[in-house]
């Protein structure tokens, strides 16, 4: 038997309802000499370091650079789909084994991390298509690629999981120690603030300037042969002056026949550009609700690069369309004016992992479906773009005029619509009043109303979540060297799939805030970039290692060389910093008072979002430490909190109300006061004693 995996459940369905295996069996497909199953994504993990060496639950310098064999552990809550992809793998039924995870690199990794775990032996071929159509499918399996001729890739993808835990791991230890806060460092992550606090600077230096720009009643704006506005209000009422109540001349007309070209259909990201600037929504939100119109088989696979479908799918776009008119009236006049089926649509050379986001063959169910507002918002946003993407081109006329008065110029230029093609789709308020002009060359008319606009020149508008997408898709503008910037020109920053999470993840540790649509620097963002050293924080750093990765894949260069060089950078950083005075992003420590046993300061710390009370002697003289969840407290159904311990360390007894009975539930107030306790192994502890306030009485 041949045992089929696949990355997702839906997948294997797919490819089992082409290859034959139609019986269920335990969960497995089986038929035609086939069993399909699948993964659910990753089903193991690189160990953190502690998994390593206890030692490495603290944080020291002195620990660094850790530099681990390398070992798999299983995901926890996929445990029972690794344990049943052992067993088929394993299984003597099985004889081959053919891999149909996605055709990229993360594919790759995630089949071959679990073969190799499992301790699977057996020969694999791959299946690698782009579409999931059955003629996809079938051309497919009737071409399986020999399992070496990806080891290239997959040698690539682990060395990048390698590199970003070298690089996670140690520069966040370093520099979390070195900084005295936590101070979380990524390859990618680290580039992205970087880009944010340096607009952000940008913003917070740039010193306005103003200027004037002076119309005439039709909008024409002046200018001469170096500038189009005045540097000051004296200059521009001087023109106006000159101007207002004189002969003016149509001096030029110009009219131009365009085309626009339709807009590509979605990939993740533009999906999530456009649901940003139309909708609000942040990127984890529209990924989230694409994840789920995925499962629920309306729209295909959310997390794709491309813009693009293959040549195979072609021949199912007719059929799509026509499925749309239940839900979009326009599919009618599409299906009329015929589709577009182009280059623009159908590129093989651009599709990798997967294909463009569009309807699936499903999409005719989807009005009988009980959808959210935001899924129905993002569906309806897909189904658009894949109309307007098969219309025929907007064709507009573009007319540039030049008025002449008293020996000033002004200009303007307008467009008036011809064929609206795919931009009935899409409003356009600019272009409404396009056709409002219509002068011939030599016509003359009075100056009258002129008017001036004060204005100011303006800083780089701070980044949204929409703007920040473009600029990691396009990442190659901000590099200079020209062999990196060539190589990240398709690939950006990050990948799709894990550009949304990149931005929460630095919100989340402080670096960024969302302020509405904004992202903003923190002060705690702005502080660790302005110390991270170059090689550390820039977009040039990552493309470098980015390229490096790629030459693996090429077979120009090694695996363990590349992994040397990152090692060795790595070496040479923490030395650099070890040489460097300390330097602390925490705030002043506040005392919450002093302590009751030895009268030094007792501080609060939080980690792992509880609370730890602590004398700053202790544990070398003073045992004084104290844990918000306390048993004591909590089996009283109470926390220890900041309130109650300032009171005792004040006035040495606290009254607590809302104790509970642990016999019979009742609860009850009481005073507390310290005491001292000794523990199994004869060390003293802190204690606490409880009386009732009728018994004080």
């Amino acid at each position: 038997m041949k045992l089929v995996i696949a990355e997702k459940p839906s997948v294997a369905r797919d490819i089992a309802a082409v290859i034959g295996a139609s019986e269920n069996v335990d969960g497995v497909l089986r038929g035609n000499g086939y069993l399909v199953t699948s993964a659910q994504g990753h089903l193991v993990r690189l160990k953190e370091p502690q998994e390593y060496d206890s030692k490495y639950d603290k944080w020291s310098i002195a620990d660094l650079p850790i530099i681990p064999s390398f070992e798999f552990v299983p995901i926890e809550n996929v445990k029972p789909v690794l344990a049943r992809l052992d067993k088929l793998m394993n299984s003597k039924e099985v004889d081959e084994i053919i891999c149909a995870t996605d055709a990229g690199r993360e594919g790759e990794c995630i089949f071959r991390y679990i073969y190799n775990y499992v301790g699977c032996k057996k020969p694999f071929k791959r299946l690698w298509i782009s579409s999931l159509t059955a003629e996809s499918i079938r051309n497919g399996f009737n071409h399986l690629l020999p399992a070496a001729e990806k080891d290239n890739m997959f040698s690539a993808g682990i060395t990048r999981a390698k590199i970003d835990w070298l690089w996670g791991m140690n520069m966040t230890r370093l520099y979390t120690k070195h900084f005295g806060a936590l101070c979380s460092v990524g390859r990618v992550q680290t580039a992205v603030v970087n880009m944010i606090a340096e607009r952000d600077n940008e913003i917070d230096h740039f010193t306005k300037k103003p200027y004037f720009k002076l119309k005439l009643d039709n909008g024409a704006e002046w200018f001469d042969d170096e500038r189009e506005s005045f540097p000051t209000r004296a200059e521009a009422e001087r023109v106006k002056a000159k101007c207002e109540n004189s002969p003016c001349k149509v001096v030029f007309v110009n009219a131009k026949q365009k085309k626009e070209n339709r807009p590509l259909l979605f990939s993740l990201t533009s999906l999530q550009v456009e649901a940003n600037d139309k909708l609000g929504f942040s990127a984890a939100t529209t990924l989230a609700v694409m994840q789920s119109l995925y499962e629920k088989k309306l729209l295909t696979y959310p997390r794709t690069d491309s813009n693009y479908l293959t040549e195979d799918m072609a021949a199912i776009l007719e059929e799509r369309v026509s499925m749309l008119r239940v839900m979009n009236e326009a599919a009618d006049e599409v299906l009329a004016a015929g589709l577009n089926i182009d280059s623009r649509i159908i590129n093989d050379s651009k599709v990798s992992d997967h294909h463009a986001i569009i309807p699936t063959e499903n999409i005719g169910g989807a009005a009988s479906m009980e959808l959210s507002a935001n899924e129905k918002a993002i569906l309806d946003m897909v189904i658009t773009r894949f109309l307007a993407a098969l219309s025929p081109q907007y064709e507009y006329t573009e007319t540039d005029y030049v008025f002449e008065v008293s020996g000033e110029r002004f200009k303007c230029r307008t467009k008036a619509p011809r064929v609206l093609g795919w931009k009935q789709f899409y409003t356009d308020n600019d272009e409404e009043n396009s056709a409002l002009l219509n002068f011939s060359e030599g016509f003359s008319f009075e100056a009258k109303n002129l008017t001036i606009s004060e204005c100011e020149t303006q800083p780089p508008k701070r980044f949204s979540e929409s703007t920040l997408l473009k600029a990691m898709e396009n990442i190659d503008r901000r590099i200079e060297d020209k062999e990196l910037s060539e190589y990240v020109s398709e690939r950006g920053l990050g990948t799709p799939a894990t550009r949304a999470a990149i931005i929460e993840r630095i919100i989340k540790v402080g670096y960024i805030e969302r302020k509405g649509k904004q992202l903003i620097s923190t002060d705690k963002g702005k502080k660790v970039i302005s110390l991270l050293p170059d090689e550390v924080k820039s977009v040039e750093m990552t493309a470098a290692m980015e390229l490096q990765l790629s030459a693996i894949e090429n077979g120009t260069i090694a695996a363990d060389e590349v992994i040397s060089g990152i090692i060795g950078k790595i070496k040479s950083i923490i030395t650099a910093e070890n040489s460097k005075e300390h330097i602390s992003l925490a705030p002043p420590r506040e005392p919450v008072g002093k302590c009751p046993r030895c009268g030094g300061n007792v501080y609060k710390f939080v980690k792992d979002n509880k609370a730890v009370f602590y004398c700053e002697n202790s544990p070398k003289s003073c045992f004084f430490r104290i844990y918000e969840d306390d048993f004591f407290f909590t089996s009283k159904g109470k926390t220890f909190t900041e309130d109650i311990l300032k009171k005792l360390l004040l006035c040495g007894k606290a009254k607590v109300s809302g104790f509970k009975s642990e016999r019979t539930g009742k609860k009850y107030d009481a005073i507390v006061s310290f005491t001292d306790r000794t523990d199994k192994n004869g060390n003293k502890k802190v204690g606490f004693a409880m009386e009732f306030e009728n018994k004080k009485k």
